[in-house]
């Protein structure tokens, strides 16, 4: 085999794809990329980069805006990931939304009227986390009201402490939407409304593949890059790698849950004080990521299962109650 078929063959499988063409017996890929409007130098740019698993990646452009609810609607049949670029326009939430999805939003605030009263409050979603906000973009009021539906929310300054807290809210949701806004001016200086302030771009490909690494994905939708972006551009390239990072996310996602398969976990209970409450968590043996069980007050046979990180089980083992614990306890008391 020459050096030039070796090194093609180690580049991003992007192939193009009409969405006429998305069924159920199309080859096997890793996700269906739909550029909304034109797909700018982002693809060429990701054509370019070296691809660490193989299976394809389809796409197709949309720039009349009437292919993706085709797309949508035969890639939830299928069971084919969903990955939506929307470039200079901020999405309509429930366009993308049936139901009480599980969602998680990457954004610094509420740049945009309504974009989050839309995603949180028509209807409610079964979930929803928000990472990366700055206090200074929010309105008080409205951290109050997610917090009154029960939504978990990670701050920049909180995630940049402990970047791992961030995955499992994105291992929880199965929509998830990216804000490129979000990214400090510093690190996309040919950006949309860019601030000084905000993720760096090492930080929002993590999110990315973060993304790409949950087992229920179905969709998510990367949006407030500009669309003219040419491929030598700072834009064109990062929205490329942030998509490399959530495919290789998704080519190597494990499916795995303590309710599914409890054999592949080690089960660890901490006893909270002589009295006090037993907390069990589980740490799978394949991918060592963790999880904590909630008792079901109504159904004590059937508890439930919240992801988290190994921090929840240092603190129960300091003899502290974590946070999360009590956040979900309360919640399925007040909100179920």
């Amino acid at each position: 085999m020459s050096q030039k078929r070796v090194k093609n063959d180690c580049l991003f499988p992007l192939e193009h794809l009409s969405a006429e063409a998305l069924c159920e017996n199309m080859p096997s890929c890793t996700a269906f990329l739909v550029f909304a409007g034109s797909a700018g130098g982002v693809h060429k740019v990701l054509k370019k980069l070296y691809r660490q698993s193989h299976e394809r990646v389809f796409y197709t452009e949309d720039p009349l805006l009437n292919k993706i609810p085709i797309v949508l609607a035969a890639a939830e049949k299928g069971n084919i990931p969903v990955i939506v670029l929307y470039a200079d326009n901020t999405p309509q939430a429930h366009a993308f939304l049936q139901g009480k999805q599980r969602v998680s939003l990457v954004s610094r605030g509420k740049e945009t009227p309504g974009f989050l009263e839309d995603l949180c409050e028509k209807p409610v979603p079964e979930y929803f986390s928000w990472i990366g906000f700055q206090r200074y973009f929010t309105q008080p009021a409205f951290m109050g009201s997610l917090a009154d539906h029960g939504m978990e929310t990670l701050r920049l300054g909180d995630f940049r402490e402990d970047p791992l807290a961030a995955e499992p809210l994105l291992r929880e949701a199965t929509h998830h939407f990216l804000d490129m806004r979000s990214v400090r001016h510093a690190d996309l200086p040919d950006g949309i409304c860019t601030s000084p302030n905000g993720l760096y771009s090492e930080e929002i490909c993590t999110l990315a593949r973060y993304m790409g690494l949950s087992r229920n994905f179905r969709m998510a939708v990367i949006y407030g890059y500009p669309a003219s972006c040419p491929e030598g551009s700072q834009a064109a390239q990062l929205t490329a790698q942030v998509l490399w990072h959530l495919t290789e996310g998704l080519a190597v996602s494990v499916n795995e849950h303590p309710a599914d398969n409890p054999e592949g976990f080690q089960k660890k209970a901490v006893q909270m004080g002589e009295d006090g409450q037993e907390l069990i968590f589980f740490q799978s043996e394949k991918s060592g990521r963790w999880w904590m069980e909630l008792p079901n007050s109504k159904y004590p046979a059937k508890p439930s299962y919240i992801a988290c990180s190994v921090n929840e089980y240092v603190m129960a083992c300091r003899g502290e109650i974590p946070m999360k614990w009590l956040f979900y306890y309360q919640k399925s008391n007040n909100f179920s």
